[in-house]
């Protein structure tokens, strides 16, 4: 495992399940991100560290849960049929090749009760409404703010002046002022180069791309 670690850092700069200095592990939701994009530097990288017969099995298990996972995570009305026969396929492949590893539960939740969830409790859309990463991202503002630019004469006038800067965050005034992203690969303004939304970037799609457009019904961007 650490040999491989030490592989995939050096030819991709990913740091995999490694720990960290805040006391969990590197393997974030950036992270997996990357791991699952349509850059192929990582799944090569995979690759060739196994069999050559396990290859295709394992770039297909790639394309398949990394269309699951956008379709899971965004907000486009999806193909709830499709969607449960892909990942039932997937669940099959995984048990069917490799049959001495463990399937975890989170990876089983989401094969196998990810279709029932979207269909039964969010009317056949994404779940990117019910995403804590907002939440989450803003862990390291409440640290910031409650060390830095808060009064710390009382618990409550402390909270209250994180509460006001977390707040301020979203005013408008503020958000017309932030930095407009712009693609250098087509020119347009509100992505930039790697986001699945560039439209010189979709002039070629993907095998991952092609399945996510069969399972969504709002193709217009990649979440």
């Amino acid at each position: 495992m650490k040999f491989l670690q030490t592989f995939i850092q050096e030819k991709t700069g990913l740091k995999v399940d490694q720990p960290n200095s805040s006391g969990g592990t590197t393997s974030t939701g950036n992270v997996a991100r990357r791991a699952f994009s349509d850059e192929t530097e990582y799944l090569e990288c995979i690759l060739s560290t196994v069999a050559i017969k396990y290859r295709p099995i394992l770039s297909k298990i790639h394309t398949q849960l990394s269309a699951i996972l956008r379709v899971f995570n965004s907000s486009h009305k999806v193909n709830t049929l499709e969607l449960g026969k892909l990942c039932k396929d997937t669940y099959l492949v995984i048990l069917d090749s490799f049959p001495w590893a463990s399937m975890t539960p989170t990876l089983h939740k989401l094969l196998a009760h990810s279709e029932e969830l979207i269909r039964e409790s969010n009317s056949s859309y994404g779940l990117k409404a019910f995403s804590e990463e907002g939440t989450e991202s803003c862990n390291k503002l409440v640290r910031k703010y409650r060390e830095n630019l808060a009064r710390k004469v009382s618990f409550e006038t402390n909270i209250m002046d994180i509460f006001v800067r977390l707040t301020s965050q979203s005013d408008p005034t503020l958000v017309n002022h932030r930095r407009i992203l712009t693609c250098e690969r087509c020119g347009q303004s509100g992505h930039t180069t790697r986001s699945k939304c560039c439209n010189a970037m979709n002039n070629q799609k993907t095998s991952m791309q092609t399945l996510f457009t069969t399972l969504t019904s709002n193709t217009n961007c990649l979440s």
